[in-house]
């Protein structure tokens, strides 16, 4: 990114500009600043990222995911600056280009390189939140389902998931348009505040974390989402189990490592794209032991884990059980995950133990709704006070 650019959002940071505002703001120019300000040289070339002009309520996510200012915020240039400002390990990191994407970027340290994840996805989530919603509407109010059923087509296939697309002649990112400027009126009638809230806060900065190489994508799953409590649990017991004799020489059972990443699955299919998807995984699983390494030191088991959480800020997304362990909780339903443990999906292979942790009925999506808005924006105070402190910024 260009110098100007940098220390605008280093000032942002610092002021809590991405605590009041989620990510997309970034790519908001103000009246008196010029759109070379989104600008950046690429192999020589000269790339313009597209302003954003938000709405400021939940169509954002839609407008911004698939619209010509970008694709995701977790690996923005304002994100990878308050990764290295918040996080101790990646202070001395360098900021560098993802590949040729000229709006994302990473970090490189000693060798490693750090990207950004939304800790908690927003698409998953809401299709079933809408298909939900399409059920419930034919069963109790007919004439709002009508008009709701214009705009929202569902396919049923064991889980209901809304296809967005679905008879649409239009690509998917004018699709998304469409849906976020013709469909507003009628969706937004049957989102709760809550899911509204929820869609704001996606790439709100208590909803991103730095991850190693590979994660963010090996852990990408439409069928069991991409979500915080389904991160933490496998991670939980991976470096629970760092401390335990029997995987001290391997560094922790990697079984949690390969559920988190479906790895197993992954190796079953044969086409090309899932070889190489499964390659990634396993590299993931490898890169994620390393990070947690960097992260905890030469710590194991329930002391590695605890600081793992402290130094990510997770603890709101967690409950203390009675020796001072932090617990991750269910997003559903609220509770300690320890003392609900979810089901496993039916129906499964041999290879596939994996968990649920995406809502299955209009009632939990509510409850995953409330429970992530008030964890990510806990999360966000936190780490704005960790930079308050560092910088002895107080406006």
């Amino acid at each position: 990114m260009n110098m100007e650019r940098q220390l605008r959002e280093e000032e942002r940071i610092r002021a809590g500009y991405y605590q009041q505002h989620n990510y997309t703001w970034q790519y908001v120019l103000q009246p008196e600043e010029y759109q070379d300000l989104l600008s950046r040289e690429v192999n020589g070339k000269h790339l313009q990222i597209y302003p954003f002009h938000p709405k400021n309520n939940w169509t954002d996510f839609i407008r911004f995911k698939e619209g010509p200012a970008g694709g995701d915020c977790d690996s923005s240039a304002a994100t990878m600056l308050t990764f290295k400002m918040v996080y101790t390990y990646l202070n001395d990191g360098e900021i560098i280009p993802q590949s040729k994407k000229y709006n994302e970027y990473q970090i490189k340290k000693a060798g490693a390189k750090y990207c950004g994840d939304t800790i908690t996805s927003g698409w998953t989530p809401l299709k079933r939140y809408l298909a939900y919603q399409h059920q419930a509407l034919q069963n109790k109010n007919h004439e709002l389902f009508d008009d709701f059923d214009k705009w929202v087509k569902v396919k049923y296939d064991g889980v209901p998931m809304t296809n967005f697309e679905n008879d649409c002649k239009r690509g998917f990112r004018d699709y998304c348009y469409y849906f976020a400027e013709q469909m507003a009126a009628p969706v937004g009638r049957v989102l709760s505040s809550d899911c509204k809230l929820f869609l704001e806060n996606v790439w709100n900065q208590g909803n991103l974390l730095p991850v190693p190489e590979f994660f963010n994508k090996a852990r990408a799953s439409d069928e069991y989402g991409d979500t915080i409590d389904r991160m933490l649990t496998y991670l939980y017991y991976f470096i629970m189990s760092t401390g335990d004799d029997k995987y001290l020489k391997s560094g922790g059972n990697d079984k949690y490592l390969k559920l988190l990443f479906c790895v197993d699955e992954k190796k079953q299919k044969k086409r090309k794209k899932d070889i190489e998807e499964a390659e990634k995984a396993t590299k993931a699983v490898k890169k994620t032991k390393d990070w947690i390494r960097q992260v905890c030191g030469e710590k194991t088991g329930e002391g590695a884990w605890n600081t793992f959480v402290e130094i990510h800020f997770l603890q709101p997304f967690c409950k203390l059980d009675e020796n001072g362990i932090y617990i991750p909780v269910c997003m559903f339903n609220n509770q300690p995950l320890r003392y609900t443990y979810p089901p496993y999906y039916e129906k499964q292979l041999h290879y596939k133990k994996q968990l649920r942790f995406l809502p299955g009925t209009l009632e939990e999506c509510e409850c995953f709704f409330r429970t992530c808005n008030t964890a990510i924006l806990e999360r966000s105070r936190l780490i704005q006070e960790k930079i308050k402190k560092r910088y002895n910024y107080y406006g």
